[in-house]
Formats: structure tokens, sequence, C-alpha cells
């Protein structure tokens, strides 16, 4: 080995060495070059290890003959053709072996330590025997050690090279791999001509043919194929080493990562990579499943993909992903560039935030909405009136405020307890809210007390039929801990704009309206107005002349007719009418309510029952009578005796009284509501269901309840000559009533076009004043006989 040393370090000329050095930098690029080509797999890559052979036999053919000219300037380097041949024949297998590693075996110490041997071993078999056949007839004499030692840093060198090229497709890790290829060529090529013996080591060697350093190409041969075997076993040892650390901390990391709470997801390209137990638990798939998947399976279509994106930045960004079930489930994301089986990936930590996202939205809850009843509370009912403000500002559009509270709260806590109150004030929530539309909005401000938001609509109208219908569904039992307990309530109105300009302000006069209504005798609604307590006085003032002129029979009835299609008169619609001595004509819609709100409905229902059939009887047999009935009469529970009663007492036929009844009475207590109209069905008289069409389910009433007849509400008559879709309507309605064997009467007919379309469309009755305006008592009997009259003529 000494004079292995020494001959490296001895003087060289600087030229051949720059030429050496140039060469060998062109041929290690052009190699690099040629591995990088196929590793990217483009198109000719399988012919990378043909191209890869003749590179480097190339490169390491013209660094050899530079160096041997450098060396021995006066020997003539005339290598026969019998020994040029198998000395490029062995860098070429070398050369291609090595290529096809590197082209189709996994990166490995193993496999790099093999290419690499196998390439210097290659190369150096070429350098040898062309020295070989150089010096012939002379055998060649060389130090065995030397040759084996520069053979496996050549070896040694290639290897990294081949291990920092396989890894990087481009940057440092290829300008490396280059570099130490080019340093294992030059290596071999100085080092391999530094190893044969000096001329008088080689005379020597001569003497003794036994010795090893004259011994034939032969045993360099067997000795580096030695060499590369023992490299391709430390490999492989290497290797094995390494593959058990990666597994011991593979199973580390997949031990960490499944403890963890977030889902763990690495990806590449679109493809999923790996994932953790936690991430396939959230999205409902077996491990196995998810690493089969793409990342796009779980992308809610549409949605943005920069939280995928590591150069997004370091914050977690919220979002959705799709499950395996296809359900969308929030979680926080954050992703980071990682090395993965020594390729560039991406690593994803998705944290599910369903019950962050729940404790949230239920801490947002909590603080707008009432804790026992769960109904909006002062806070959020003060926000929705500041923008319901806002926008009747801009539309010129009303809005109406309804204060209310329960009569008799205090009275249920104080007897049964808070306990009991609390079911109560939540069971008045419930039915608040199934009476209540969408649009509206009713808060619990505290206690018994309750705020609707009515913010649409014609006002005020809408608000008092609202309230109305507030009062009717608070004012049926409540089961509370097994016993009834009934509550009542009253409402006060305040408007927009008339009343109030501002929530503060809306908030008050609806409270002094409420006190007045409560003032005013409970269970009932007030509307505010300027002079509250003259508008009282008034009121109070119009009851007393109510029971006055109930008492003193100073009420009326006026009759309408109606006709059938030839019109024919049929029956007549009895109607109440009050003329006020002071005031004039009290309209019905003043007064009927009061009656209703007062409790004065009773004996005015029962009044106008019997004075109708009394007056029926006066009339041709034919001719029917319709009274209108109240939801108060069928809460009294005696309507049925009392018909019956007055039948017997007038002698009207019970097949000649119809009684006409609106959906309200079948709201407020169905199974009751059934059974009374049952029994009156069973005494022979016929049942009508008024205004039809304007309830909330008339077709289950139809379906339900004993009707002869229904009355089509006047709102779609009158809209027949300008609104196709009220003519559909109406003609459904006659068509579905035929079909159920139901007459049909069409209420409020004024034109001649709408009795035309009514009649074209098979309409039973028609009622209108078109036809005939309500009359007087008086005069219903010679109209009756002039009708009788006409209608013989008419035959």
């Amino acid at each position: 080995m000494t004079h292995l040393i020494a001959d490296l370090l001895q003087h060289h000329d600087p030229v051949v060495l720059s030429l050496i050095l140039i060469e060998v930098l062109l041929g290690g690029g052009a190699c690099v070059a040629v591995l990088l080509r196929g590793q990217a797999g483009r198109r000719h890559a399988g012919w990378m290890p043909v191209v890869f052979a003749g590179t480097v036999t190339l490169t390491a053919w013209l660094s050899f003959r530079t160096a041997l000219a450098g060396r021995y300037p006066n020997l003539a380097p005339a290598i026969p053709f019998a020994w040029m041949l198998p000395a490029l024949g062995s860098s070429l297998s070398g050369g291609l072996v090595a290529g096809l590693i590197q082209q189709l075996g996994r990166r490995s110490a193993r496999n790099a330590l093999l290419a690499g041997s196998l390439l210097a071993c290659g190369f150096s078999c070429m350098v040898f025997t062309g020295m070989a056949g150089l010096v012939r007839p002379f055998a060649l004499a060389y130090d065995l050690t030397s040759v084996l030692t520069i053979m496996v840093l050549g070896a040694a060198l290639c290897g990294f090279g081949f291990w920092e090229v396989s890894g990087h497709t481009s940057g440092r890790g290829a300008l490396l791999g280059g570099g130490l290829i080019a340093l294992a060529i030059a290596l071999l090529t100085l080092g391999s001509l530094a190893a044969i013996l000096p001329f008088g080591g080689w005379m020597s060697a001569l003497t003794r043919p036994e010795d090893l350093a004259s011994s034939p190409i032969a045993v360099i041969v067997a000795a580096e194929s030695v060499a590369v075997l023992v490299l391709s076993l430390s490999g492989s040892l290497v290797d094995n080493r390494v593959a058990a650390r990666d597994r011991l901390e593979a199973d580390r990391l997949r031990q960490l990562a499944d403890s963890t709470l977030e889902g763990i997801l690495i990806h590449r390209d679109g493809a999923i990579l790996d994932g953790n137990e936690s991430l396939a638990a959230l999205l409902g798939l077996e491990l196995a499943e998810l690493r089969s998947s793409p990342v796009a399976r779980f992308i809610v279509p549409g949605s943005d993909t920069a939280p995928w994106n590591p150069e997004r930045g370091a914050t977690a960004v919220e979002t959705e992903i799709l499950a395996a079930d296809g359900s969308r489930l929030p979680v926080e994301i954050l992703s980071r560039h990682i090395s993965y089986a020594g390729r560039p990936a991406m690593v994803t930590a998705l944290r599910d935030v369903r019950e962050r996202r729940a404790s949230e939205e239920r801490i947002r809850f909590l603080a707008h909405h009432d804790v026992l009843t769960e109904l909006p509370n002062r806070v959020m009912l003060k926000e929705s009136l500041d923008v319901a403000l806002r926008l009747a500002a801009r539309s010129a559009t009303a809005i109406a405020v309804l204060c209310l509270d329960l009569d008799g709260f205090k009275t249920i806590n104080d007897t049964l307890g808070h306990g009991a109150g609390d079911q109560l004030l939540c069971q008045v929530a419930e039915r608040l809210r199934r009476n209540l539309r969408d649009s509206d909005l009713i808060a619990r401000i505290g206690g018994d007390e309750f705020v609707v938001l009515q913010n649409s609509g014609a006002q005020p109208d809408e608000a008092t039929v609202l309230a109305r219908r507030i009062i009717e569904c608070l004012g049926a039992s409540f089961q509370i801990d097994g016993q009834d307990v009934n509550v009542g309530t009253s409402v006060g109105i305040a408007v927009y704009p008339q009343d109030g300009t501002n929530a503060a302000t809306l908030l008050k006069n609806g409270d002094i309206a409420l006190y007045r209504a409560k003032e005013n005798g409970r269970g009932w609604f007030c509307l505010f107005e300027t002079g509250m307590d003259q508008m009282l006085r008034q009121r109070r003032e119009l009851e007393q002349d109510l029971r006055a002129a109930l008492a003193a029979r100073e009420l009326t009835l006026d009759f309408q007719p109606l006709f059938d299609g030839e019109r024919r008169l049929i029956s007549f619609e009895a109607l109440v009418r009050w003329t006020h001595p002071t005031h004039g004509a009290i309209s019905p819609a003043q007064f009927i309510p009061l009656a209703e709100e007062c409790g004065l409905i009773i004996p005015l229902g029962e009044w106008v029952i019997r004075t109708a059939c009394s007056e029926a009887m006066s009339w041709k047999d034919e001719c029917r009578v319709a009274v209108n009935l109240s939801p108060a009469q069928f809460r009294r529970g005696n309507l049925c005796a009392l018909v019956s009663d007055v039948l017997a007492e007038t002698g009207l036929p019970a097949h000649r009284l119809e009684l006409e009844i609106t959906e309200g009475v079948l709201i407020d207590d169905t199974e009751m509501a059934l059974l009374m109209l049952q029994d009156l069905r069973a005494l022979g008289i016929r049942l009508v269901l008024d205004d039809f069409g304007t309830g909330y389910s008339s077709l289950s009433y139809l379906h339900r309840f004993p009707f002869d007849k229904l009355k089509v509400d006047r709102s779609f008559i009158q809209r027949m000559g300008t609104d196709e879709s009220s003519r559909a309507i109406v003609n459904a309605i006659i068509s579905m009533s035929r079909n159920l064997n139901l007459e049909v009467t069409a209420e409020g007919v004024e034109t001649v076009e709408q009795l035309e379309l009514l009649c074209a469309q098979g309409c039973n009755e028609l009622q209108g004043f078109l036809l005939g305006r309500p009359m007087p008592q008086a005069t219903i009997a010679g109209f009756v006989v002039d009708q009788s009259r006409s209608d013989a003529a008419a035959a």
C-alpha cells in the first residue's frame, strides 16, 4: 500500500489532471442526467440503462487513456483489439446492470452499494484488462491489496452517488450525486494505474511466478467479485437495520397518531397514503378503505380547497368534509409539507368541531332565549324589533307589537307551586308557537309576560285577528300534574308608525293597551290609541247599551236570500242588526266581537235562533233559514238541547234549519265539536261550513265532520273576474264538493260576470247583492210570495 499512497501523492502533470477532471465532471453530469430522465418516467426511459452504460464506459475509457498517457508518456497506448473488447465489455456490463438496478430497484442501501460496486468492478476490470493487453507478452504486475482498496473506495463513492440521485430529482441531491460519481471515476482511473507496481517491483515479481502480484487478471476479477458480494451484504445489513428502525419508528408514530383525538391524513398528488384511526372513525371508514381512497372523495363539491394547501398559512381554518354516508362534518383543518417514504408529501390534521359548534350555538341560544320556555328573550326581541322597524321604514309598511300576560297566573303559582307555574308557562309557549306564522316572533320577557312581533300583514286588522286566536288558544284547559288548569290572557296592541317609531315606545304603548284590556275585564285584546281612557269609556258604554238593547228586544234580524242556479229562492240567511238610538246603525263587525268578549254572545245567539226559526214558519215549506253560530255557543255545551227546544217550540221542521259554523269552532276542541255536530245532525239539522278556503285544515274537516254544505268565502268570488287562480280555486272546490256529495254556496256575488262563471261551473247556490240584499223581517213574507209567482211563471 506504501507505493500506492506515494504514487497518488506524487506530482502529476497539472494539464493531465485538469483534462481528467473536465472529462469526469462532464461524464458524471451526463450520467446523472440519464439517471434522472429514467427516474422521471419520461418517454424512451427503457433505454436508460443502455445509455447510462455507454456514457459511463465512454467517460471511464477517455479518462483511462488520458491518465495512461500522463503516467507513461513514452508508452504507445496501442491496446490489441482482442484485449480492448473484453475491457470495454466489462465496463459496459457493469454499467448496464448498475443502470437496471437504479431504474427498477427501490431506493435502499443494498441496491445503491450493489450498483456502485458493480460499476466500480466493471471499470476496474476494464483498466486492468486494457493494461494487461498493453504489456503483452509480459505479465502485468500489481498490488492486489491496492486494487481492492481502490475498487472498494470507488464502489462506495458510486453507491453514495446513486443514493443521492435516487432520492432527488433536482437540486442539491442531483449535484452531489453527480460529483460523487465523477470523483469515483477519477479515483478508479488514477488509483488503478497507481496500483500497478513500479518497474523495479514489477521485475522482482516476474522472478517469483507464484507471487500474487503477477497472477492473471482472473484473480482481480475474483477478488473484486468477492468485494462486490461483501459490499452487497453490508448494504443488506444496513437496510435491515434501517428497516427495523423504521418499523419501530413507524409503530411509535402510529401509536402516537392513533392516540391523538385529531384525524391525521398523509397524502400526495391527491392520493391518500396513510391516516390514523381517529380520522377513519370520524369519516366512518375502515383504515384500509381510507388508504385506498382519493382526497377528493372527502371534499365537499364546489367548496374552497384552500384549507388543504400548506402554503395557505399556519392558522387552522374551519371547513366541511364529507363522511362515508355523505353527511357534512364541520372540521378545523391545517396542512404541512413533510417527507414521507423518502418523497415529498403533505400531512393534514383535521379536528372535529361539532361539539364546539354545538356549545357555541348553545351559548348564543341562551344569550337570546329564555331558559325555561326556549322562546326569544328581551334581548332578541329588542334586536328583532329594531330590524323590523328599519325594514318597515324603508318599505313604508306597518308592524304590530302584541303584549300579553296570563290572567290568574299568580293564583296558579300560589296554589299549585312554582313547578306547576313553570309547566304552565312551557305549555303556553308551545300553544303560542302553534298559533303563530313563521314570520311572527313570540318572546317571553319575564314572569308570565309575552310579546308577539307581527312584521307583516295589513295592520291593525291582522294584529286583532292574531290576538283573538291567541285568546282562544289559551282559553282551553291545561293539564298540569293531572289537573285541569284554566287561565286566560289579555292582549295589548301597538302598531308602527302611528303608535310609536321606536322599540321602546311601541313596547310602552303595548303595555298601556294591555293594562287597558285588563281593566276592561280581561280575556280580550285592546289596540293602543291616543286618548285611550276616553275610548275605553266609550267601549264600556257600548257594552252597556248592547246589554240594554238585548234585554229590551231592540235588536232586529235582516234576511238575505239564497238562490239556486235557475234563480229560484231556496233559503234565507239571518243577519243580526242593531240600530243605536244615538249612534245609529252599529256594524255587526263591531258589536258581535264585543258580545263575544263580554259574554253576551250566548243570549244573543239564542235570541237569533228563536227569532229566525219563528220567522221561517211563515214562509213556504221549501224555504230554509240559515243561522250563524259562535264558537262560544259550542263551548257552552248546551247547544244541541237549545236547538231541539227551539224547533219544538216554533214547530219548524229540522231540515229547514241550517247552522253555519266557522273553522274556529272546530279548532278549539275538535273531539267535542265532532260529538256536538253529530248530535245536531241526528236531529235532522243541516250543517254548513262557512268561509271555506280561509282556514288551516278545511279538507280534513270535510273528511271528519258531517257537513251538508260549504260556503265559498266571498274573497274568492269577488276576485274571479280578474284572478285566474281564484277561478281555479272556486272550480276545484265545486268539483271536489260534487264528488263528496256536498252542496256549495257562493257568497258575495255582485256582478253578472261572477254569476255566469259560477253557473257555468255548476254551483248549487248563490248569494250576493246582485241577486238580493239583506231585507227587514217585515218584508220577507211579501218577497217570498212574489218570488214564488216569478218561479211559477218561469216554469
